[in-house]
């Protein structure tokens, strides 16, 4: 006989979109079910109720059950279940915002879950942090058949389908890894191309073809419904799923301003047929509506911090590869192209020059009116420390970058050794404070009233436990009273308000834990067995680029 939660609740609960007096709670019902009782308590053993209802869905809604909760208090941690006759969810902790008068607010950042490479150990290891709340900055899911990986994905082709999102975004959600994270804090989320289709912009994507796939505007459509579905967010209007971005209002403290960097205002990327040159003025990657809003929003200067997230890097990324390596497309990173002999990783704001122009003109603006602006990003798969960007007159705002959950680092993707060449491209940035190219894993970053501290965490997702193996990677702080901005290395932040946790313990580790271990130790043999010669030749490009520049 069937586990009664696992067949009733099979992908567990969760809570979504936190704000000072609500939550989104979250579960999926099985086994035929389309009615339950839901309750939120003060205490993680459910006895001091403060609301509770009745919920319902349908196969229209995926079987999917979201349900807003008002009339909360700020700052506070709260326990929830839901119950289906007899049958209990587990128990999840969630979170509301801090108000007006706070002093401090903790945000996790983590992007990039390709579900079929790795195990989703970050998340066990941010599931056992204490965050106000968990930021994921896109590519939720990878929407290709999976085959590159040690595991299958679900359905085992590429998704274009409602049915397909859906499938995918629940094989996400039947890990236990990933439900650990969800069973323990709030949840709010941004979308990126693999969210909908690897290189997306508004039109179209790279590899979308609509002879095999249908048309683009039915694939979007269903991508997104899906989404709201499995990762509900306060909409500006329910209706109407595209239009994802948002804000939420931390107190007087920080407003996160969550971007749409990827769909509807987003011209093809540069280089391709029929899309606009690199340098045109009109080039966008907001759009009119989205670009209006943010402008207003950063020009209220009545919160000391505006966080912007953004799924795609806002800094430059234009590296000084070596000459005879930049027409060498297989040994270029992912995501990175030549244009006009220069290599650009054009999916970024990189290949969006005339955007980040009018975005640093906002935020000078606003500094020099007396905000401060953080910037989150994700998508490139490894670690940054940026001070800026900046126009001619200096830096205007700091950014920190989240390194990937399971997706193959960026100076992991190509021949082993290259990553040596690729890590010192990185460092030699001069608006660089700090990168790195070959880890996985998280950020945690601390807003308070006088400044912002970001610490980058390392985690081997293998391990038996990545929490306690998690190790802090650089931390750095960026002071409020400092103008132009810049980021100050510091010690590492590593230590956690103290606060109640789950009644039960967290899932146990996937079942197919030690298969992909055996096939990793399989795989660094492999890999070992080329990088001498790899190593060698990285050393030689590199004395070469030394050469050159001493002519």
């Amino acid at each position: 006989m069937a586990d009664p939660i696992t067949s009733t609740f099979p992908y567990a609960v969760a809570s979504f979109e936190p704000t000072t007096t609500g939550i989104l709670l979250w579960t999926h019902l099985g086994g035929g079910r389309t009615e339950a009782r839901w309750a939120i308590a003060r205490d993680p053993a459910m006895a001091d109720v403060v609301e509770r209802g009745h919920a319902t869905t349908s196969v229209d809604h995926g079987h999917a059950i979201t349900v807003p909760v008002e009339g909360l208090e700020p700052s506070t941690t709260y326990w929830y279940r839901f119950e289906a006759g007899a049958d209990r969810s587990p128990v999840g902790r969630t979170r509301t915002l801090p108000g007006d008068g706070a002093t401090t607010f903790r945000v996790a950042t983590v992007c990039c879950a390709r579900y079929s490479v790795a195990p989703l150990g970050v998340y066990r290891a941010v599931a056992d942090r204490e965050v106000d709340l968990v930021l994921h900055l896109g590519d939720y899911i990878y929407e290709d058949d999976g085959s590159s990986g040690g595991r299958d994905h679900d359905p085992p082709r590429t998704a274009t389908t409602l049915d397909d999102y859906r499938r995918r975004i629940a094989q996400i959600r039947s890990d236990p890894d990933a439900q650990a994270l969800h069973l323990r804090h709030p949840v709010v989320t941004i979308w990126d191309d693999h969210d909908l289709a690897d290189n997306a912009w508004r039109d179209g994507a790279k590899a979308h073809d609509p002879d095999e796939h249908g048309p683009w505007s039915d694939r979007v459509a269903a991508a997104a419904r899906a989404r709201q579905e499995w990762l509900p967010g306060r909409l500006r209007d329910p209706d109407d799923v595209l239009t994802t971005w948002r804000s939420l209002e931390v107190g007087d403290l920080a407003e996160v301003l969550l971007l749409d960097t990827r769909l509807q205002g987003r011209d093809r990327q540069a280089g391709d047929d029929e899309s606009p040159d690199l340098d045109d003025p009109d080039r966008s990657l907001l759009g009119d509506r989205q670009r209006t809003w943010l402008a207003e929003r950063l020009a209220d200067t009545s919160r000391r911090w505006a966080v912007l997230a953004s799924g795609v890097v806002v800094n430059e990324l234009e590296l000084s590869w070596p000459r005879p390596l930049r027409w060498i497309n297989a040994l270029l990173p992912n995501g990175y192209a030549v244009l006009d002999g220069r290599v650009l990783h054009d999916d970024q704001w990189d290949g969006y020059p005339a955007e980040r122009a009018r975005l640093v003109g906002w935020l000078r603006a606003r500094g020099e009116a007396g905000g401060r602006t953080l910037l989150l990003s994700g998508d490139v798969h490894s670690s940054w420390a940026f001070d800026g960007p900046a126009d001619e007159d200096g830096v205007v705002a700091v950014e920190a970058t989240t390194p990937a959950v399971s997706s193959a680092a960026m100076g992991r993707a190509h021949l082993p050794g290259m990553w040596r060449l690729l890590d010192r491209a990185a460092n030699d940035l001069a608006h660089v404070r700090w990168a790195d190219v070959t880890e996985r894993g998280y950020a945690v970053t601390d807003i308070d009233r006088d400044g912002v501290t970001c610490t980058w965490w390392f985690v081997h997702p293998y391990d038996e436990d990545p929490a306690n193996r998690a190790l802090p990677a650089a931390s750095f702080r960026s002071e409020r009273a400092q103008w132009p901005p810049r980021w100050t290395a510091v010690q590492p932040v590593t230590a956690d308000p103290v606060r109640v946790g789950l009644p039960e313990a967290a899932p146990d580790r996937p079942d197919d834990l030690r298969h992909l271990r055996t096939r990793r130790r399989v795989r660094l043999a492999v890999e070992a067995s080329t990088a001498i010669a790899t190593t060698v030749a990285s050393v030689a490009a590199v004395v070469w680029r030394r050469r050159a520049r001493q002519r």
